[in-house]
């Protein structure tokens, strides 16, 4: 019996090796990456992978081999082997050192780890530390032009994003490159998360931002904790309550197109905006959609015309 079991172990071992092959043929794999550090987080979670794996490969392996050749077929114990299987009896003699064995299951782990902590420093300070956050006037490493990026206020509730943008007027005066360094429009823009103005444009579960320019989401929740991703940016952070917790990301490929016919700015493919931490009853439906616009000024047309739309229902504020 214990031969029959080693067969479907290993022909599940099998079953999985081949399913990481054909995963990504088949379109079951990570969606495609379309932001600036999506590069970065991928190859950490490559790394990652092949790492974990290799042993899992590796221990499955062993597991298998030693339950057909080690089987019990009645009821009798039989004596114990005096011999390890060919392939690995060369590992016979340092495995029998059970000290050697404590130390290399202790080292390994611990030298993977460090070299994983190297590995992600710099990815993590890049999309986390808020030194390296994007600001108004800040040369951009990347491309050496001064940075003017979008501030999104997204606050989250059950089951839905509430999400502010500023005025198209506003964003203009930012965008204007003669108004980057004076510091009317850097406190102006500092303070759009903390406080909202009485002409701001406000929208529910849509995110517009345009392409090869930073956006800055500042995150909060108005209940419970939620967790905000945009899995095509490899941008993941959860909403606490009572913070404000800023998250930025740089768009590099657009999603959206104004369409005649419909009369609006339509997205294709569709890129979701779901919460990733169970927040209700209703989680399952908190999901928000994400247009990229092919350039600012693309951007300033939706929001201006989304402003009128909003004046048009409600009248002016």
């Amino acid at each position: 019996m214990s031969k029959f079991w080693s067969i479907i172990f290993g022909v599940v071992m099998l079953a999985c090796g081949l399913s990481f092959v054909v995963a990504p043929l088949l379109g079951w794999w990570l969606p495609e990456g379309v932001s600036r550090h999506a590069d970065d987080v991928d190859g950490l979670f490559y790394l990652i992978l092949y790492i974990t794996g290799f042993f899992f490969f590796v221990t499955e392996a062993i597991l298998v081999i030693f339950m057909f050749c080690y089987v019990t077929e009645g009821a009798p114990k039989p004596a114990r082997p005096s011999g390890w299987p060919g392939a690995l009896r060369p590992l016979q003699g340092i495995l029998h050192d059970t000290h050697r064995i404590e130390m290399a299951w202790t080292l390994v782990p611990a030298l993977i780890l460090l070299l994983i902590a190297f590995v992600q420093v710099n990815t993590w300070a890049e999309v986390k530390y808020k030194k390296n956050m994007p600001e108004l006037g800040r040369k951009d490493a990347a491309t050496g032009k001064a940075q003017t990026p979008l501030p999104i206020d997204v606050s989250a509730r059950q089951f839905e994003w509430r999400i502010r943008y500023p005025h198209p007027d506003r964003l203009k005066r930012w965008l204007d490159p003669s108004n980057a360094d004076r510091p009317e429009a850097q406190k102006e823009f500092e303070s759009f998360a903390r406080t909202p103005q009485f002409d701001d444009v406000h929208d529910v579960n849509e995110l517009h931002t345009w392409v090869d320019e930073p956006t800055v989401v500042y995150l909060s929740t108005r209940d419970v904790i939620h967790s905000f991703n945009i899995p095509v940016m490899r941008v993941k952070q959860d909403a606490l309550p009572g913070k404000l917790i800023p998250v930025w990301f740089v768009p590099t490929k657009s999603n959206t197109k104004w369409d005649e016919q419909a009369g609006e700015y339509l997205e294709a493919p569709r890129w979701d905006l779901p919460c990733a931490e169970l927040c209700g009853w209703g989680h399952y439906r908190m999901i928000g959609r994400v247009f990229v616009h092919s350039n600012a000024t693309e951007f300033l047309d939706w929001l201006d015309k989304h402003e009128k739309r909003a004046h048009a229902r409600s009248g002016p504020r």
